[in-house]
């Protein structure tokens, strides 16, 4: 016997799941009609407070969804709660996601998605008037009926993410179309959906997304230091294109602007229809919403074993951020102009420590010493203090912060920044993260590790250290990379150099990490 929701609605068939829950094509027996049902399912491992918060900014969510009445949008009808947990109740759209259009059929023509791209700047504007935000805008929530674009999952998609996952540590939406400021932590802001606009119709016509990288870690870094790769197709959608996804939201195209210059592309755009694959079904019968149900396992099949603990939460966002810190940091570092190696910094303090990573120092609260030696100044801001050398450039992105020299030609530089609010398992974190660099050949080529430490005592707990050394654009660059637990979260401090400057930047780390403690 079908299931019945809220005593309402009648589950008919599963369309679709992905990480954050399910949907259902259902029926609403008051009404007597078809809708969408999302279950909003969470990842293992959260606590009851956890749980509680997100349950109830679901709901806030899908009642904001709610009060959106567009034609671009699909519509909330409802959202009731069943079995101590929120169901949204949508209407149901009988149609392709572009990203199902993409893969079977290929790039679009840059008319058909500059019309793609009014319904959906109309859709969005909509919303951002009505003060709600997508945060997950991406060819995946694009639907297309035959005669319009239509935009899915306001906000609910992200819900989940936006209240668990980032205490974790990772990034909410899809890296491939997520706005440089998301990456970073901060507010998602209607700026921000404008590029994400832009990448999903860069996708739409050129058939891949602006970043196209061997991982997620590749993706993350060229997002935030590299300008998307050059369009091929795009044609008279490039000045679109160029305006949506510039880095600073502040430059970004106005949606009028786009709106202008997107209705000039559309021109006289013929009428589309969704592609029938051969021996298929139309795409247009199919209800996306969600990815597609996974295939049944069959008995020559192993299947996953399920996860028990909450590391699988956890330990996934961890590596991400371990990975994309350090990535960054030498990216910024090793591909800014060069013009004399051979500079050395006239503020350089004299070493006071042994230059060796082979023994870390622990800088442990009980010696730590809030003296600032010569060379050196002190950096504070609200999530800790420490002493820098003084002089370097200091980006401050509280809690996080980066800094680096500013003598010209030379290579130095280290970043701190929180990667979970769940403090521990710095040596697994580390390991993992360890791995994920061995394999990142375009950010560091010729990886070769020389050292992975544990049980080094530090803060409130053991840290963990990674030594490695690279080549980046013809020059042997050198890291360390400390991870530790620190006012009931997990933070990451790397360095990076190049090797000629590696007995200076040791030392500098050594200051930075002896220091280091609460504002």
């Amino acid at each position: 016997m079908p299931r019945l929701i809220a005593g309402r609605y009648e589950l008919l068939e599963l369309l679709g799941r992905g990480g954050m829950g399910a949907v259902w094509r259902a029926r609403d027996r008051t009404l007597d009609r078809e809708v969408a049902v999302k279950e909003v399912t969470l990842p293992r491992g959260l606590d009851a407070e956890q749980v509680e918060r997100v349950h109830a900014r679901t709901f806030r969510e899908a009642r904001s969804a709610a009060r959106l009445d567009h034609p671009g949008i699909v519509t909330v009808h409802d959202v009731v709660e069943e079995d101590g947990r929120p169901w949204i109740v949508m209407r149901l759209v009988r149609a392709p996601a572009l990203d199902d259009v993409l893969r079977r059929g290929g790039p679009l023509p840059p008319a058909r998605t500059a019309a793609i791209g009014l319904d959906l700047l109309a859709a969005l504007r909509a919303a951002h008037a009505a003060g709600v935000v997508h945060r997950d805008v991406k060819p995946g929530n694009v639907l297309l009926p035959p005669d319009r674009a239509v935009l899915t999952d306001f906000g609910i998609a992200t819900v989940a993410g936006d209240e668990t996952l980032t205490q974790a540590g990772t990034i909410v939406g899809s890296p491939a179309y997520l706005a440089p400021e998301q990456a970073r932590h901060q507010k998602a802001t209607p700026a921000s959906d404008l590029w994400s606009l832009g990448a999903t119709l860069y996708a739409a016509v050129e058939g891949r997304p602006p970043y196209q990288r061997p991982d997620v870690w590749g993706v993350m870094a060229a997002l935030l230091a590299d300008e998307p790769d050059p369009a091929r197709n795009a044609g008279p959608l490039l000045p679109v294109l160029q305006g949506l996804l510039r880095k600073d939201p502040a430059q970004r195209m106005h949606p009028d602007e786009a709106e202008r210059l997107l209705r000039q592309v559309a021109g006289s755009a013929p009428a589309w229809t969704p592609p029938t694959p051969p021996g298929g079904e139309p795409l247009g019968r199919r209800d996306v919403t969600m990815p597609p149900v996974p295939p049944v396992v069959t008995e020559d099949q192993t299947p996953q074993r399920p996860h028990t603990a909450r590391w699988p939460l956890v330990l996934p966002a961890v590596v991400i951020g371990v990975a994309l810190v350090a990535s960054v940091l030498v990216v910024v570092l090793f591909t800014r102009n060069d013009d004399d190696p051979g500079v050395r910094p006239t503020t350089s303090p004299s070493p006071h420590t042994n230059a060796s990573s082979s023994v870390p120092s622990s800088g442990t609260p009980s010696t730590q010493s809030t003296a600032v030696p010569a060379g050196y100044e002190l950096f504070r801001n609200s999530a800790f203090a420490a002493n820098i050398p003084k002089g370097w450039n200091k980006k401050d992105e509280n809690p996080d912060a980066t800094f680096t020299t500013n003598t010209k030609g030379v290579v130095e530089g280290f970043v701190v920044q929180k990667v979970a609010n769940v403090p521990g398992n710095e040596f697994l974190h580390l390991s993992n993260a360890a791995r994920q660099f061995s394999t990142n050949k375009s950010t560091y080529p010729d990886y070769a590790q020389k050292s992975l430490t544990s049980g080094i005592p530090y803060q409130e707990g053991q840290a963990a250290e990674l030594e490695f050394t690279f080549t980046k654009n013809g020059r042997a660059g050198h890291c360390r990379v400390r991870v530790f637990s620190y006012r009931s979260a997990l933070y990451i401090v790397t360095l990076a150099t190049s090797e000629d400057r590696w007995t200076d930047g040791v030392t500098h780390f050594e200051e930075f990490l002896r220091s280091f403690r609460r504002p």
